[in-house]
């Protein structure tokens, strides 16, 4: 292995709930009430089922072999020249993921909070934070996130509780009034979106320590956060209705500069912001270390260190030309990535599940028979 060090189960399962909320406590709610409108929310909780098949489909496919990463899995099942390409897809499936959070935090800086500031300062800055992280390695990361997964609960908690005496009921009326097809778009592009980028963790899982309840902790870990996007959306959708919901992209970032109980708890939204920031930042890190440690089991290296130089650079460099202004990425790129995230996280794993099958399940079974004859 590249990597020595082995992070808990406990600091795992805190890694995936950041990376499962990450940028989507701003997105995710605006996502998916584009197709469902007033039914947004039932849209979130009917896709809560499919994200957790998802994610079993996920930690199945790392059982195939469980000391390897997605990378290497893919070449040992595929060969060299198929795998190979099949994983330059995956690298840069995982170099976009970051170059598009990066993008993210530029944006909503130089948009919401930092309005005079070149939007190329705002991404130097977290470019360097990012290459602190990765040089530091797998363990201090995790130990951060350990420490700052609380922050993120806490401030989104104070969200809900600030907005509960904004709540409107007529906002979620008339009910199902949305077209049956738009409800199903709506499901799986609520599932896929926050559930399909989760197999940027399959690049992880080598390095967490054995235990039993692995699978369970992933699976409870994925389904909290998808959780707790759906009761953010619900709070939406009864505080602004749909229409705001839908067309403001930052809408968490909104609902919290609503906040004003007895003129004295209000404006929260640097705290709604901090707790964004610190889930897209372990995002975008973990998209980086995926990249990194992809690359260098690609091309077979014995260190991933000299890589992380040059790959901050490439995403500076991705995140400036992915998109010339935000209401671009906003109309072209997030309606189309739900199609990316249903193909790299649920379809090709299962073709990956399939090919593995037919290698290696008969093979198993014919070293069995000559035992049982023997006896």
């Amino acid at each position: 292995m590249i990597i020595k060090d082995k992070i808990s189960i406990r600091q795992f399962t805190l890694l995936t709930f950041l990376v499962m909320v990450g940028d989507m406590i701003l997105i995710y709610p605006s996502l998916v009430t584009a197709l469902g409108k007033n039914d947004a929310w039932l849209c979130s909780i009917l896709g809560q089922p499919i994200g957790l098949f998802i994610i079993w489909i996920l930690y199945k496919l790392h059982q195939t072999f469980p000391d390897l990463s997605l990378i290497e899995i893919i070449r040992k099942l595929l060969g060299l020249w198929a795998g190979s390409v099949l994983s330059a897809g995956y690298l840069f499936y995982f170099a976009i993921g970051a170059a598009v959070c990066i993008r993210e935090v530029g944006d909503f800086m130089t948009t919401q909070i930092y309005l005079q500031t070149p939007i190329r300062v705002i991404l130097i800055m977290l470019i360097c934070s990012l290459i602190w992280g990765l040089r530091k390695g797998l363990q201090p990361m995790a130990a951060s996130i350990e420490m700052l997964t609380p922050v993120v609960v806490v401030f989104m908690l104070l969200l809900f509780m600030g907005l509960l005496p904004k709540i409107d009921g007529s906002h979620l009326q008339p009910f199902l009034s949305v077209k049956w097809t738009h409800l199903i778009e709506a499901v799986v592009r609520g599932a896929f979106t926050s559930f399909g980028e989760l197999i940027v963790l399959t690049m992880v899982l080598p390095y967490v320590m054995k235990g039993p309840n692995v699978k369970r902790d992933m699976l409870l870990a994925t389904l909290m956060g998808g959780l707790l996007l759906s009761v953010l959306l619900l709070f939406s959708l009864l505080v602004v209705g749909p229409f705001m919901t839908q067309h403001d992209i930052y809408i968490s970032y909104a609902l919290s500069q609503k906040i004003n109980i007895g003129n004295f708890f209000e404006r929260i939204e640097a705290l709604m912001a901090t707790a964004w920031l610190i889930a897209t930042y372990f995002k975008s890190l973990l998209y980086m270390f995926a990249f990194v440690i992809g690359l260098a089991h690609l091309f077979q290296l014995k260190t991933y260190k000299p890589l992380i130089l040059p790959s901050n650079l490439l995403m500076f460099s991705l995140s400036i030309l992915i998109s010339p202004n935000v209401i671009f990425y906003t109309n072209t790129i997030m309606p189309e990535w739900v199609d990316w995230d249903m193909t790299v996280g649920f379809i090709i794993p299962l073709f990956l599940l399939l090919v593995h099958r037919i290698r290696f399940g008969k093979s198993k079974k014919g070293q069995t028979r000559p035992e049982r004859l023997h006896t």
